[in-house]
């Protein structure tokens, strides 16, 4: 039997040790509240009943307005570099957070509702997320789990009657957030930019002994707890090349400590495969651009690194970045290998990779419908269903054959594996539009992006790139 809301077990763990991480605040209400979607398979993991999803108070809840024991309504502080420019002030502009719980199995959720309201970081915005980014966030979410790759998840979303003036007038919403910790890189840097030391360690602390527990009593727990956040990251942005995607914007205070996606915003996969290619119309020197995106990240460690000089020697912090570039290439050749069905890492992998994603440059095939296609692709045939075979794709398939050869799998396992690999759908920017435009398509945007590997025939159009209408379309940093 579930829990009710009231029979949650709050635990608050970071406001209980580092309460001057955060400005209390309460959420501002949306005016005629309604439950767009629910993330059941979150609901279950924090012990809720299903049957409360109709509940007024579940209502309630998600648009804070409510007063259970045990809740605190918190926006934290944290600075960071944003475009390479380091900002003293920014904090949780658009969240707040509500509370800590812990589950049956000792799991702990940390729960923010983004688009409640005016907090003290707020600047000169409004404190509240329009139906167009809440949705973009919220299945861009449940997306990426789906695909394995780490991220902040969601439970729910609500949209309101309240006007929200962005480049025109659109329509609020709210989505509650839900991870493990929203701890973010620019949290470091608040408390060491403003020296605030003894805050600074309590907070590193607070992460080594709830999120790093396994180097909680080593002496050199410090090192050990930046060379967790380094490899962590390393994955991350590897597992976000192999399929495609491109975050936008990779400011230091959107990057998590736990090496989860963070802060979806314009956000992108790409149809051909371009390393220039730059998802985010508000960056028009293309820093964030796909082929960008890993030397970013190692940018951003050096940040983070910097904000730590006073807990860990320089020697260090520099030995444990320099891990970084190797971690990334071997995790991202494992992820393109794997996805081209081949577990037998030969020494010319690296050169046979480099080849594949020149043609794919070259072709300009689209990537997810390629690795799908492959998926299928008969050993000596030359051809890739649903395909078009130009010359340097019919080339580079030689070379495949070849590297299919060094492989003992048979043929109709590496079918099996490649296909729980390589998506059929991926969340392209159009799909997301289609279901903010309809949102009585959210649900069903919502069951197969979660499935992305499923068939789902009655949608295949939802398969291909970008029709006429929307191939034009772009995303900013507005929301």
């Amino acid at each position: 039997m579930g829990k009710k809301l009231a029979d949650l077990h709050f635990t608050n763990r970071l406001y209980k040790s580092a309460p001057f991480l955060f400005a209390k605040v309460n959420p501002t209400a949306l005016s005629n509240p309604k439950l767009l979607h629910v993330n059941t398979q979150m609901l279950h993991r924090l012990g809720l009943d299903e049957s409360m999803i109709g509940n007024p108070s579940f209502l309630r809840f998600l648009n804070g307005d409510l007063d259970f024991e045990g809740l605190f309504f918190g926006a934290s502080f944290y600075s960071g570099h944003q475009f390479g420019h380091y900002v003293p002030r920014l904090g949780d502009g658009r969240a707040i957070t509500i509370a800590e719980i812990k589950n049956d199995y000792n799991e702990h959720f940390e729960l923010q509702l983004k688009g409640s309201g005016l907090t003290p970081f707020s600047r000169m915005g409004d404190g509240k997320a329009v139906v167009r980014s809440s949705i973009r966030e919220y299945l861009a979410s449940a997306h990426m789990k789906a695909l394995s790759i780490p991220t902040t998840e969601a439970l729910a979303i609500i949209t309101g009657a309240d006007d929200v003036y962005r480049e025109e007038v659109e329509k609020s919403s709210i989505v509650l957030r839900v991870a493990e910790s929203f701890l973010r890189f620019g949290h470091f840097q608040y408390f060491a930019h403003t020296n605030q030391l003894e805050e600074l360690k309590t907070l590193v602390e607070f992460a080594i002994e709830n999120y790093f527990s396994a180097y909680k009593d080593h002496p050199n727990r410090y090192v050990l707890f930046f060379q967790d956040i380094v490899k962590r990251t390393a994955k991350l942005f590897a597992g976000w090349q192999s399929v495609g995607f491109c975050h936008g914007v990779l400011n230091t205070d959107n990057m998590s400590i736990l090496g989860l996606t963070l802060d979806y915003g314009p956000y992108g996969f790409i149809n051909h495969f371009d390393q220039d290619h730059v998802c985010n119309h508000s960056d028009h020197e293309g820093r964030y651009s796909l082929g960008n995106q890993p030397s970013i990240g190692m940018w951003n460690l050096q940040m983070l690194g910097i904000a730590l000089e006073s807990l860990i020697p320089e020697v260090d912090r520099k030995r444990t970045l320099e891990t970084y570039p190797q971690i990334f290439l071997v995790e991202y050749r494992r992820l393109l290998l794997e996805k081209c069905g081949l577990y037998k890492q030969q020494a010319e992998d690296e050169d046979f990779l480099r080849t594949m994603l020149n043609m794919l440059v070259f072709t300009e095939l689209d990537y997810t419908q390629f690795f799908r296609g492959l998926s299928r692709y008969e050993k000596d045939s030359k051809k890739i269903a649903g395909i078009e075979t130009p010359e340097n794709l019919i080339n580079w398939l030689d070379s495949y054959d070849a590297r299919l050869n060094l492989e003992e799998t048979t043929q109709a396992d590496r079918h099996a594996k490649m296909l729980l690999v390589n998506p059929k759908f991926i969340l392209r920017n159009y799909l997301a539009q289609m279901a903010i435009d309809d949102l009585s398509l959210v649900p069903k945007m919502y069951e197969v992006m979660t499935n992305p590997f499923t068939e789902w025939s009655e949608v295949e159009e939802w398969a291909a790139p970008a029709p006429l209408k929307y191939r034009n379309l772009s995303v900013s940093c507005s929301s």
